[in-house]
């Protein structure tokens, strides 16, 4: 075990980059009421650095959390199969934020698998035998650009604190004509939120607030504003006990992803959900299905599978 944390921290040392950031994007945070923050405030350093570490620490000490269903080889294997399908067959390929590697097992016929994730605690106890792993942060890949043939990353983007900065990341390890993989969930309707957000749901005012705010800000961002990229402050994960994805802290947003990535020049190839979450009553069923009509909310659903080509 120590042999592979010194292979890690030896592959760190001589491949480290420090990331520009991305054109035309501002990092700064600024705190919403209710533990939801979106990009704006002049603490923005302090704040991200604070959760990042708080979140590290997290993963690094609770033993239940390996046993969660996206750290489960079995658990949404078919969702992970049709995400490598979109690896073309002799790649070389990255998966960021991999965790135990569990990617690797639908990943392995497809070329040269390279996994990286920021926790060792996971790194030590990899999926499967002989797997390339290095311990590395999704907004600091130390890699040059346009190494990789596919970068994909799965189960992952709602648990980084910077999610514009490691879609920047992926992007730029990416060679031209390369594929990003995203698979994973999505809120997308502005009524939506993960379990990270769960103990503050119990209180009505507090949804008719957050889906109020969420809505406004959808709407700037589809009428040509900045999308708003939510954080969530203070996920449920490092003050309640733990229920699955209760340590997400971006509230991902299909819309707001594929436009950004369409600005870096990558084209969507695939965007599907696994399922809408239409509900049972009629009444919930017709305004979902009317939302989904506009573009903002068209592949609302559970889980969200996004595949770019980089041009």
């Amino acid at each position: 075990m120590a042999q592979r944390k010194s292979a890690c921290s030896n592959a760190l040392r001589r491949l480290q980059i420090t990331p520009a950031d991305p054109p035309g994007t501002d990092f700064n945070l600024r705190l919403l009421p209710g533990g939801v923050a979106v990009d704006g405030g002049a603490s923005r350093t302090a704040r991200m650095g604070r959760l990042k570490s708080r979140l590290l620490e997290f993963w690094n000490n609770c033993d239940g959390y390996l046993e969660t269903p996206a750290q489960e080889v079995s658990v949404e294997g078919s969702l992970r199969l049709r995400a490598a399908s979109f690896v073309p067959l002799g790649s070389r390929i990255l998966d960021v934020a991999c965790g135990l590697g569990t990617n690797s097992a639908c990943l392995a016929e497809r070329g040269n698998y390279f996994g990286t994730d920021v926790s060792l605690k996971f790194l030590r106890r990899p999926a499967g035998e002989n797997l390339r792993l290095a311990c590395s942060d999704g907004n600091a890949l130390p890699f040059a650009g346009e190494t990789f043939d596919a970068v994909i990353s799965t189960y992952a983007l709602e648990h980084c604190v910077e999610p514009v900065r490691v879609l920047w990341e992926m992007q730029r390890v990416t060679r031209s004509g390369g594929r990003i993989i995203l698979l994973g969930p999505a809120w997308d309707f502005p009524f939506w939120y993960p379990n990270a957000l769960r103990s503050k749901s119990r209180s009505i005012s507090w949804r008719v607030g957050y889906t109020a705010r969420r809505a406004g800000e959808q709407v700037r961002a589809m009428l040509g504003g900045a999308s708003p990229f939510a954080i969530i402050d203070e996920p449920d994960a490092l003050t309640q006990p733990y229920v699955y994805d209760s340590d997400a802290v971006y509230v991902v947003w299909t819309y707001e992803v594929i436009r950004q990535m369409r600005e870096w020049g990558c084209r969507l190839l695939c965007g599907e959900a696994d399922t809408p979450l239409l509900g049972e009553n009629a009444l919930v069923r017709f305004g979902k299905l009317s939302l989904m009509k506009l573009p903002a909310y068209r592949y609302a659903g559970s889980t969200i599978l996004l595949v770019f080509e980089k041009e």
